[in-house]
């Protein structure tokens, strides 16, 4: 189990013992398979077995007097597919100046108007006597595999273009794609190969219990989102998906990493009695929602919630916050076919800012990349998406995207404590090219006599790439307060992909290197007397508290549901203990010598 998700002082239930590895898969025998445990928890559930729509598209024949029919079915998908990609053009235009995106768009119509494509499915059709849907996926695999036997880089790159254009057409050729609605069963394990942040918002969360994942590490998506939720979530059996079968009853247990599929009743009565206990131990902790986080010597500790959605405001004031430390914007446009103008982001913001009663609020713009990318913005595809165009670089070259959000804002500030987070910045050129769109946006919502709140929103970066870090000193010198994003500020100082299976052992927010860039950006904030906080996985895990603090970081934003274990371990520490336990900690330059103190001082060690 990794440092991110042990528990410190569990229940009795924690001391239980694993039981080794199952008999051979045979139906109806308990069958038991343990990975890496990335969110605490117990649910005793059904399986449901997550696949990408193309890889479940329907194959069937038909006889030849449907045939006519069956081709004009997929003539009429591929007019909806024409229309849609019109629609979201025309929506894209004013926001996106100077972006290729309509040459992007003037490929796919062509591969829809009379192509190659289009004559294949037809015959395909005609001559298989097969359904559209799966002459649709033949058809491009033999497209595919003709392009990538041509030493062209430009026609290799047309095969994602196929692909994509292929996919829209089935999805509107399948009406429950269509409508992008997955039908769930009660209590529902979600067993998949791999979930993007696109995946998962098509899910219903309200029926889903737990999630499994057959690779993944503890800092992939889904772990994210399993702990935000508060839901038990296990990474790494790579077998699950080939021997469980949607309906099965299932066990899961986030905290050991464990997963018995087809328990017996004697295994299912005893997960109840430990699920009991785990939820008995939880319930403890609502007592501090009413407490302050402060330390043993009475230092406050300011805790904030992550939001990726405005519904999670609700769960979100049960936990006693100070504010909320991040909006995530991008999530907005997820699965979308429309982008979400100036007006509904407004009244998404007014809305979170009535409810937050006055307690400051961090919207950070949106931060394109990696598994974040909405299909309707069209973003290139690259070999590493996490080192491409994200963040304020794609907000600085779709300049009219950000405008938007800052007119948003701008208007939303007058109804709350509203600032704004640019993400992924590396120079102060990037905040004071944003500084000056915001200066514009504002002028121009006075010329139309919208109102304006008294004094500009204060304007923030995030520290999440080593430059950031190395830079920090002149970047905070021209901003309003920084929020470092531990996540992606590992990934990028140690060179691990952090949702790379093979090497997420390496991942480690402990290395001398990680903890020397957070001291130095504590005390540039400190010096240039602006805020500084922590929204990555470090703030969310209650046995980084010391650490944190020690460093000179008093703010820290999470998901709520981590805030009352991080609050229970702040409450039992006292300032100078956790700055002498940090400094210790700089002071070693062997990863192994610093776990080893970091593991001695959770036991009780102390030095000073």
């Amino acid at each position: 189990m990794t440092n991110s998700t042990k528990i410190k002082k569990l229940p009795a239930f924690s001391k239980r013992r694993r039981t080794g590895q199952s008999i051979c898969p045979l139906d109806g025998v308990e069958i038991v398979r343990e990975g890496t445990g990335v969110s605490p928890g117990i649910v005793i559930g059904r399986v449901f077995i997550y696949d990408t729509l193309l890889k479940t598209v329907p194959q069937y024949k038909i006889c030849e007097e449907e045939v006519p029919a069956e081709q004009q079915r997929f003539l009429n998908a591929v007019q909806d597919t024409l229309h849609q990609f019109d629609v979201i053009l025309d929506k894209a235009k004013d926001i996106f100046e100077g972006d290729p995106l309509s040459s992007l768009f003037d490929v796919y119509r062509h591969m829809l108007k009379g192509s190659r494509l289009i004559r294949g499915v037809c015959n395909r059709i005609k001559n298989a006597q097969i359904n559209a849907e799966a002459a649709v996926q033949t058809e491009i695999a033999a497209i595919a595999d003709v392009f990538a036997t041509m030493n062209d880089s430009y026609i290799s790159a047309r095969i994602e273009d196929i692909r994509s254009v292929g996919a829209k057409i089935i999805r509107n050729l399948q009406s429950e794609a269509k409508e992008k609605k997955i039908h769930l069963p009660e209590n529902a394990v979600i067993i998949a190969n791999d979930l993007s942040a696109a995946d998962t918002a098509l899910l219903n969360l309200k029926k889903i219990s737990a999630f499994v994942i057959t690779g993944g590490s503890a800092q992939s998506h889904t772990a994210l989102l399993a702990r935000s939720l508060g839901m038990p979530a296990i990474v790494g059996i790579p077998d699950l998906m080939r021997i469980a079968q949607t309906g099965d009853i299932i066990i899961i247990d986030g905290t050991y990493g464990k997963v018995i599929l087809c328990p017996t009743q004697e295994n299912i009565d005893l997960y109840r009695k430990y699920r009991s206990d785990f939820l008995r131990w939880k319930r403890s902790l609502k007592r501090l929602r009413s407490q302050p986080s402060v330390t043993s010597d009475q230092v406050f500790i300011r805790l904030k919630g992550n939001i990726d959605l405005p519904h999670e405001v609700d769960f979100l004031l049960q936990t006693g916050v100070d504010g909320i430390g991040l909006i995530r914007s991008e999530y907005m446009f997820l699965n979308r076919r429309d982008m979400p103008g100036e007006d509904e982001q407004f009244e998404i913001l007014r809305t979170i800012a009535s409810r937050m009663e006055g307690k400051p609020i961090t919207f950070r713009t949106f931060d394109v990349g990696g598994d974040k990318s909405p299909d309707i913005l069209h973003t290139p595809k690259t070999e590493n998406p996490a080192l491409g165009l994200r963040g304020i670089r794609f907000a600085l070259k779709t300049q009219g995207l950000l405008k938007m959000q800052f007119r948003a804002v701008l208007r939303a500030c007058c109804f709350g404590d509203i600032q704004i987070l640019l993400p992924m910045v590396t120079s102060v050129e990037e905040i004071t090219t944003a500084k000056k769109l915001l200066a514009e946006c504002a002028e121009e919502l006075r010329e139309k006599n919208i109102p304006l709140p008294d004094q500009m929103p204060r304007l923030g970066v995030m520290i999440e790439t080593p430059a950031a870090a190395l830079e920090v000193e002149t970047l905070a010198g021209n901003c309003d307060f920084l929020s470092i994003g531990t996540n992606d500020l590992i990934q990028y100082t140690l060179a691990v992909d952090r949702t790379d299976s093979s090497v997420a052992p390496l991942f480690n927010p402990l290395h001398p290197s990680i903890l020397k860039l957070l001291k130095r950006t504590a005390d540039a904030a400190n010096t240039a007397h602006i805020p500084v906080s922590i929204c990555g996985e470090m703030a969310s895990n209650h046995r980084y508290a010391a650490v944190l603090i020690g460093l000179g970081i008093h703010e820290l934003s999470m998901p709520a549901i981590n805030i009352p274990m991080v609050k229970e371990r702040i409450r039992s520490l006292s300032l100078a203990e956790t700055e002498h336990f940090a400094n210790r900690l700089l002071s070693l330059c062997m990863p192994s010598d610093i776990v080893k103190t970091f593991n001695d001082f959770e036991e009780g060690a102390r030095f000073y």
